[in-house]
């Protein structure tokens, strides 16, 4: 593992461009992969003239061309930038809380969206935004959460991580229960089911226009982030130090807060509730390339956009013809490292417990 991890620090870029290239290959196969089965080659075609007006697709069936454009391409492009903006929302939250175990949920953000959801869904508000109502208010559910924590979590001398953190469970632990009171007043057990499927988080369904809050916030972030490395790297060996070195930790914190609202309100009011990838995909890249965010930045938001893709194609797959929420299945598979991770005593940076 040693000498694996010193590979891939040393060879970076190549790491970089070899994941980028699986993404590619990614979307391509999972496109293709569902209860119907379409071949690399009609997708290929299909993708092409939608996009580019190239390749004939005449030979193509009318519903294939349908399935790939329609249903299997935005979902599968969702996967990838829902899962590179819980990756990215988690290197912000674990470098502010100098914590690997620090969730980009932890500050109620999740809890927000799924109060605002699910009141848009049981009560009609936002229904003059036609398809985009449940969409719109998610994402002013969550900026509500975070607007609230920052507010209460404000003291003397500002928002400690500590503080913000207890503040963010105190506002999501509320925000969860608006939640079920509104699931609990729904006028009908449609609105009960719709609720509590997205809550689990899932994917499916999804069109072209509901991805443009994630491809509206995605790009600048990740950025942003990258571009705040060496500020992130001299937070994490402390503020005392981070401040020597020049660097004002009181707005590195406030531009992370607010980034990391954007990106985890835009994931969840499309996605829904989709938990631990931002807990596990920083703390995989970040032990095999160590903490510098010149590379966990941009291989944590294509690792994370790879793992939700393929999460997606086994929550399609392994019940066919129903699907399962993909929040379930990332929960199954991040829970056991979550509890990895504790009992391996790596919950702090470079520390044991």
């Amino acid at each position: 593992m040693n000498r694996f991890a010193s590979a891939v620090r040393k060879h970076t870029a190549f790491v970089f461009l070899l994941l980028c290239a699986l993404l590619f290959i990614s979307v391509i196969l999972c496109v293709g992969i569902g209860p119907v089965s379409i071949g690399f080659r009609d997708v290929w075609r299909v993708m092409l003239h939608r996009l580019f007006g190239l390749a004939d697709i005449g030979a193509v069936p009318e519903n294939t061309r349908s399935i790939v454009w329609y249903l299997r391409a935005p979902r599968v492009l969702l996967g990838v930038m829902a899962g590179a903006a819980l990756s990215l929302s988690g290197v912000a939250m674990q470098a502010f809380t100098k914590n690997p175990l620090a969730d980009p949920y932890v500050l109620g953000i999740s809890s927000g969206a799924s109060f605002g959801a699910v009141l848009t869904m049981s009560t009609g508000v936002f229904a003059a935004m036609g398809p985009c109502r449940v969409q719109l208010g998610a994402f002013a559910g969550a900026l509500a959460a975070i607007t609230l924590v920052c507010v209460l979590s404000a003291g003397g001398g500002g928002s400690s991580p500590v503080r913000l953190v207890l503040v963010g469970v105190a506002v999501s632990a509320m925000f969860s229960a608006f939640t079920s009171y509104a699931v609990y007043r729904a006028p009908d057990d449609s609105k009960v089911r719709e609720a509590t499927f997205w809550m689990l988080g899932g994917v499916a369904g999804v069109k072209w226009e509901e991805l443009l809050p994630l491809a509206v916030f995605l790009p600048p972030a990740a950025v942003i982030l990258f571009c705040l490395a060496d500020p992130l790297n001299a937070m994490m060996m402390g503020d005392s130090t981070a401040v020597t070195l020049g660097v004002s930790v009181g707005a590195l914190r406030r531009v992370l807060i607010v980034l990391t609202a954007l990106l985890t309100g835009a994931a969840v009011s499309v996605a829904g509730c989709i938990g631990f990838v931002g807990l596990v995909i920083p703390h995989i890249v970040r032990s095999v390339t160590g903490a510098d965010h010149r590379r966990v930045v941009p291989l944590s938001m294509l690792l994370g956009g790879i793992f939700l893709v393929w999460v997606d194609v086994a929550a399609r797959m392994l019940d066919v013809p129903k699907e399962i929420p993909v929040g379930i299945l990332t929960s199954m598979l991040g829970a056991p490292f979550f509890l990895w991770m504790i009992r391996a005593g790596k919950y702090a940076f470079g520390e044991k417990s």
